[in-house]
C-alpha cells in the first residue's frame, strides 16, 4: 500500500504542471472583463445601460438568426450585452446596439486560456479529465497535510530556515507555502471537480440535505407560435415587471415554434452572477408560466450553486480576489520548489549507491 509521503510524490510529478498551468490560467480568468477592455479598446468605452428594456429590438432582430443560441445582459463589471452563437463566436454591442466586435473561437489568446482552463484544449474529453485532476489535486494536497502532520507543534515548524538548496531548506519553504495556500487550493481544485462532474454531485447534496419539494418540470405541450412573432420587448417588460427587485442577467433564443421565452435573474444578495431564478412567459400570450427564484430552490440546489461563483470570486470583494490571484500564482513557485526537492533527493540518494 503506497504511504501518504510516496502518493504525494508520484501525484506531484503526475500532476504538479497541468495543475499549476490551471492555476495560473484561472489566476488570469480572474480579470477576464478587464483584460477584453485592455484587449479591446472599444468594449473600455462603453457607457453603463440603465433600462433593460431598451435591448428588445435588438433581441427580435438576433431572434431571426438561428445561430444565436443565448445574450448575457450587461452587469457592473461588462457594459456590453454579449450574444452567443451554437458554435460559441461571441457578439459584443454597446448601449446604442450597435455591434462592436466579434469574437471567433481561438482568435485572442484570452480564448485559449478560457478553452485550456476549461476543457485543456480537449473538448468534453477534456473537460472530464480536468475535473478528474481536480479531485488528484484534493488528494495530493491532503497527502502532503497528512505527510507533513506532527506529532507535536512547535514553532519551528513555522521557521523559515536560511535561504539555501539545501534537502531540509526547500522542503521546509514547500510546506511553509503550501500550507498557507491549502485552504484557497483545496476550495479550487474540489469546487471545479463537483462543477465538472454537477450530476454526480447534485445526486449526493440531494441524498445528504433531501431532494427538492418543488422540482423544475419543463414547460411542454404549449401552442406552437412562430419564431419571427416573438415580441421581445414586450417580453422584457413583462419579466421585469414581475421581478422588478432582481436583475435579468439570460435569454436563451427560441429554438421551436413550441418553446417558451426562458429568462435567467439574478436576486441582489444572489451569489452566483448569472442568477439562478428562472422565470418563464408563453410566447403568444406572455402571461407567466413559471417562476423560481434561487432563494426558493432547496438546500442541495443552493450548496451546489455556491460552487461557481466561490471558483471566480464573484463573492468575497477585492480581498477574496486578490487572495485567488496570489495563490494561483503561488503554485508555480510550489511545483518548482516541490521538484527541486524531489530533484535533489534524488541526486544524493544517487550519490550514496555510487558511494557504495
Amino acid at each position: 500500500m503506497l504511504s501518504a509521503a510516496r502518493l504525494h510524490r508520484y501525484l506531484g510529478w503526475g500532476l504538479g504542471l497541468w495543475l499549476t498551468l490551471l492555476c495560473l490560467s484561472g489566476a488570469l480568468l480572474l480579470y477576464k472583463n478587464s483584460l477584453l477592455r485592455w484587449s479591446y479598446p472599444a468594449l473600455a468605452a462603453v457607457a453603463p445601460v440603465s433600462d433593460i428594456q431598451q435591448w428588445g429590438p435588438l433581441l427580435q432582430q438576433l431572434q431571426h438568426d438561428s445561430n444565436f443560441r443565448y445574450v448575457k445582459f450587461p452587469d457592473a463589471d461588462a457594459h456590453w450585452l454579449e450574444a452567443v452563437t451554437f458554435d460559441n463566436q461571441r457578439y459584443y454591442y454597446d448601449g446604442n446596439r450597435q455591434l462592436l466586435l466579434t469574437r471567433p473561437v481561438h482568435t485572442d489568446w484570452i480564448d485559449w486560456v478560457y478553452d485550456f482552463h476549461l476543457h485543456l484544449l480537449g473538448g468534453k474529453t477534456g473537460h472530464t479529465v480536468n475535473g478528474v485532476i481536480g479531485l488528484l489535486s484534493a488528494v495530493l494536497l491532503l497527502c502532503g497535510l497528512w505527510q507533513w502532520w506532527p506529532r507535536r507543534f512547535s514553532r519551528r515548524l513555522f521557521t523559515l530556515p536560511k535561504a539555501q538548496t539545501s534537502l531540509r531548506s526547500l522542503r521546509q519553504y514547500h510546506s511553509l507555502l503550501a500550507l498557507l495556500l491549502l485552504p484557497l487550493l483545496l476550495l479550487t481544485s474540489a469546487t471545479g471537480a463537483m462543477m465538472v462532474f454537477s450530476q454526480q454531485t447534485r445526486t449526493v447534496l440531494t441524498a445528504v440535505l433531501g431532494q427538492d419539494q418543488h422540482p423544475f418540470t419543463p414547460v411542454s405541450g404549449i401552442t406552437p407560435v412562430a419564431l419571427e412573432q416573438t415580441d421581445w420587448p414586450r417580453a422584457l417588460a413583462t419579466a421585469t415587471a414581475h421581478w422588478p427587485a432582481q436583475q435579468l442577467r439570460l435569454v436563451s433564443f427560441r429554438r421551436k415554434a413550441q418553446d417558451v421565452i426562458s429568462f435567467r435573474a439574478k436576486a441582489e444578495d444572489e451569489w452566483h452572477p448569472n442568477g439562478r431564478g428562472v422565470l418563464q412567459l408563453h410566447p403568444a400570450s406572455y402571461q407567466l408560466m413559471y417562476a423560481r427564484a434561487a432563494a426558493d430552490l432547496s438546500l442541495a440546489d443552493k450548496v451546489r450553486n455556491s460552487f461557481y461563483p466561490l471558483h471566480v470570486a464573484s463573492i468575497g470583494g477585492v480581498l477574496y480576489k486578490i487572495l485567488l490571484l496570489l495563490s494561483g500564482v503561488s503554485c508555480l513557485l510550489l511545483f518548482a520548489l516541490g521538484l527541486s526537492y524531489s530533484w535533489q533527493r534524488l541526486k544524493a540518494r544517487s550519490a550514496r549507491y555510487d558511494v557504495c
